[in-house]
């Protein structure tokens, strides 16, 4: 098992301290272990029944809350039968705990105590929770304007908080500068570990789904973990021959700061920045995505597009979501928001239907 960087292409050893390359390019891992329905941990509840397909040392102990096999629920929207995967009912309240618990398990097998991370709440919140699960120290940089509540979170599990004036774009210079004076950067954005924990949605699905893969995933996407975890994954159950084909893949972004959206439309392989407007959903505000090429082509593979939607049509969806009793935060709203769009023309029924992940709760982010 070692580590590739997608820009220049060169290997280093597997390390779970190593974020980037010396080139700066983000690190994929090669050689890692992969599904293997055999060694699934039926006795097992939560993401960690598929721990053998997890890149981890042999004596790795799992630092854990309980997190994955969140509800697949059946939804009418608007008259169209859809499902929707509740990973706003993990122990922080998002779909961030899969990619922490992995995180935090590997470092904590690495022996390192301290960690630094940014975060627009989430992320921040679940890498704060199993730092203090797993005995380690937690520094984490948010924006200034990020959800109060979000930030009282992180705090809440000791975590110390630095909120920085500016953009999202200040907060990651912010946290870069206390990693290149030797601070280990437990980053959502960058660990290649991050999206093998996300990968363990799509195994859930896979069983969830009877053993089917639904016809399309919709997610929103700010760097695009998420995405990029469930493509890694339901490649995984195809290489396995458990699927014959992957879901088509949808990505929503907020119309004020969609750069890959743009990226979409105009076909390009590669994401520009964007000015990082002002939106509700504070959770995709990123105007240059780490693994903007990466999903970009992900989409591509699997038949799926990439969208943005305006604030208004967010709010709209999320009160219908509570309406119907989902209460989740605008980033999740989101996904849901696009999907009117994203289904005409498409007759009802199926046998796997579409899956929309709503991704965090409504309890992080005041009403609007």
């Amino acid at each position: 098992m070692r580590l590739r960087c997608h820009c220049c292409r060169r290997d280093w050893p597997f390390d779970v301290t190593r974020c980037r390359c010396s080139c700066g390019g983000v690190l994929h891992i090669v050689g890692g272990p992969t599904f293997d329905l055999t060694r699934v941990r039926s006795g097992t509840e939560g993401m960690w029944r598929y721990r053998e397909a997890l890149p981890l040392p042999e004596n790795a102990t799992p630092v854990t809350l309980g997190e994955g096999w969140t509800p697949l629920v059946d939804v009418d929207w608007n008259d169209h039968p859809i499902r929707v995967k509740s990973e706003s009912l993990n122990p922080t309240g998002s779909f961030k705990d899969r990619g922490a618990t992995l995180l935090v398990t590997a470092l904590s097998a690495a022996g390192v105590s301290e960690v630094v991370e940014d975060s627009s709440g989430n992320a921040g919140a679940a890498l704060s929770a199993y730092a203090a699960r797993g005995g380690l120290r937690a520094t984490v940089y948010v924006p200034e304007h990020a959800s109060a509540v979000k930030q009282a979170q992180i705090a809440v599990y000791g975590a110390d908080v630095v909120a920085v004036p500016g953009s999202r774009t200040d907060t990651a210079r912010a946290v870069l500068e206390r990693v290149e004076a030797g601070a280990v950067y437990a980053s959502h954005a960058y660990s290649p570990l991050y999206a093998h924990g996300m990968k363990t949605v799509a195994f859930e699905l896979w069983e969830q789904c009877d053993g089917w893969a639904p016809s399309s995933v919709v997610v929103p996407v700010g760097h695009g973990g998420l995405l990029l975890g469930l493509d890694m994954g339901f490649s995984e159950l195809l290489t396995a021959g458990l699927i014959e084909a992957r879901p088509r893949l949808f990505g929503v972004q907020a119309e004020a700061c969609a750069p890959l959206a743009r990226a979409w439309r105009t076909g390009a392989t590669e994401a520009r920045p964007v000015k990082e407007g002002e939106t509700v959903a504070g959770g995709v505000r990123i105007s240059a995505p780490v693994w903007d090429q990466q999903v970009l082509a992900a989409v591509r593979r699997s038949g799926g597009a990439i969208v943005s939607v305006p604030d208004g049509e967010t709010l709209r969806a999320q009160r219908q979501l509570a309406r119907l009793g989902f209460y989740v935060e605008p980033t999740s709203a989101l996904a849901v928001a696009a999907l009117d769009s994203l289904m005409a023309g498409q007759s009802p029924g199926s046998r796997s239907p579409t899956v929309v992940v709503l991704t965090g709760s409504g309890f992080k982010t005041p009403p609007k």
